[in-house]
């Protein structure tokens, strides 16, 4: 705490002083061009949080364009470690043009800095590789801070880089040159033409090209930990980017030889009753700020009834008769939206489910020939790199399907809620505890109660297989069984 106080001091009393602080962080967290986002959650939040605090002192005071710069720098690594681990900033509903930051005495958007400040108020197409937004297609981090007395020397030292580094600036296997989309999205920064973008390419690069065309601009994280897996980057409250996609094949098979009664006393029986359902799921992010996808889900159900001590895997035999049964028995589409753009580990999806098959609530009871409205509310919160706590809350409506010969009068209400406890002993895993609660309102109000472990393991990149085991402890007028769960979840890059 002194050493706190005591740089906080410096740093508000002695300019000088304040650039050599800001030198000594970026130091300490840039390298090869990308940022220890790690280092800083776990080590240096209150010094960042310091440096903005006087650079934001400086741009009341004095303000220059290189404090703008410095501030803009460490106000993406700050919204980029509030939300860490994370793919990308484009991941952070809101990053960019709805987030509030402070700048000065102002509440603004990063956007607003960059477009309503610094480009109108200095005119100097150099700070576009100055300006570092935290993914890989920007122009190198560097790791010195921006000072107004070198500032001139600074700007013509960081656009000869990037222009001549071969990441920003590619060439591709038949020799033709690609630039970085930000000279088209800033084009009137550079002159308003290809010829004069030509021309402010070749003033900085030591080799000169005659033409170009652009590369897709890579929204990745610059982050030095490239190992970032995705079970701790998406989690079920994050959104896929605009383009992303993933398949998720979840195999959920729950099986019973008692329940319990209306007095929550478990009662064991004579058979055993088994259902699996195998869920097939397609998501894809539709928007460019990560905040809406769509998706849709294919049902497969099975049931079998056996005698008490036989194996409940035997209902992987598909078989079709009196006591068996497998069909696809419903399908639906599904959208997932982040609603509140200042908490992005926030989010919301509703499904609605389909029956496509006939008598689902006959002999045997396979599934219910109702519609289902199916609409969860996620959040997580992760402590440090290890720990995680993620909830959901959900509401299943199931209204009879129309022609089934049940009246609205049998319209349920389920309010699910749940809680997973995550650790993550290495980057790849993670290990859960899960609890849960599931109250049912219908005409014959019950609940059940089940609590259990699992684990996620990224296989390859891109993915990840998962298997879990839960136990039913308590409830009433339900069964009193178990479930055994493996799932395999792709994402694509």
């Amino acid at each position: 705490m002194k050493k706190i106080i005591t740089l906080s001091l410096i740093i508000m009393s002695w300019p000088g002083l304040q650039a050599q602080n800001l030198n000594n962080f970026l130091k300490n967290v840039v390298s090869n061009n990308a940022v220890n986002y790690n280092l800083v959650k776990n080590e240096k939040q209150s010094e960042l949080s310091l440096l903005i605090d006087s650079l934001n002192k400086e741009v009341i005071s004095s303000p220059s364009k290189a404090a703008y710069i410095n501030i803009y720098n460490l106000l993406v690594i700050q919204q980029v470690v509030n939300n860490y681990p994370t793919a990308s900033p484009t991941a952070i509903p809101g990053f960019f043009d709805a987030n509030k930051v402070l700048v000065g005495d102002k509440n603004i958007t990063l956007n607003d800095l960059e477009n309503k400040i610094i480009r109108p108020t200095y005119n100097d197409p150099r700070v576009h590789f100055a300006l570092v937004c935290g993914a890989k297609s920007c122009p190198p981090i560097q790791s010195f801070a921006y000072e107004e007395s070198k500032l001139e020397s600074q700007l013509d030292s960081v656009t000869s880089w990037a222009v001549n580094d071969p990441a920003f600036i590619k060439t591709d296997e038949e020799g033709k040159i690609k630039i970085s989309e930000i000279f088209k999205w800033y084009a009137d920064d550079f002159g308003g033409s290809n010829k004069n973008v030509i021309a402010f390419i070749n003033k900085y690069k030591k080799q000169n090209i005659e033409s170009f065309s652009y590369y897709a601009y890579d929204w990745s994280l610059n982050d030095q930990k490239q190992s970032l897996s995705n079970i701790a980057t998406y989690t079920p409250s994050v959104l896929l980017k605009q383009g992303q996609f993933e398949v998720v094949v979840f195999n959920n098979m729950y099986t019973q030889t008692g329940g319990f009664g209306e007095d929550g006393k478990k009662v064991t029986g004579n058979t055993r009753n088994t259902w699996n359902t195998t869920m097939m799921t397609f998501n894809y992010g539709v928007s460019k700020s990560a905040r809406f996808n769509i998706g849709l889900d294919v049902n497969l159900r099975s049931v079998r009834n056996d005698v008490a001590d036989s194996y409940a895997a035997s209902i992987f035999k598909y078989e079709q008769n009196d006591n068996n049964r497998t069909t696809i028995s419903t399908i639906g589409p599904k959208i997932k939206w982040n609603p509140i753009k200042s908490i992005p580990k926030f989010s919301m999806q509703s499904t609605f489910w389909i029956p496509v098959a006939q008598e689902l609530q006959g002999t045997p009871w396979l599934d219910w020939q109702r519609y289902t409205s199916w609409t969860q509310f996620f959040y997580d919160k992760t402590f440090g790199t290890k720990y995680q706590v993620f909830t959901e809350l959900a509401a299943w409506v199931r209204i009879p399907e129309l022609g089934s010969g049940e009246g609205l009068n049998q319209t349920s209400l389920e309010t699910p809620i749940s809680v997973f406890f995550s650790y993550f002993p290495t980057p790849k895993s993670t290990i859960y505890a899960q609890l849960q609660y599931w109250p049912v309102m219908s005409s014959l109000p019950n609940y059940f109660a089940q609590g259990g472990i699992g684990g996620k393991y990224q296989l390859f990149k891109q993915l990840q297989i998962e298997a879990s085991y839960t136990n039913f402890f308590a409830g009433i007028n339900q069964g009193a069984g178990a479930t055994f769960n493996f799932g395999l979840r792709f994402i694509s890059k």
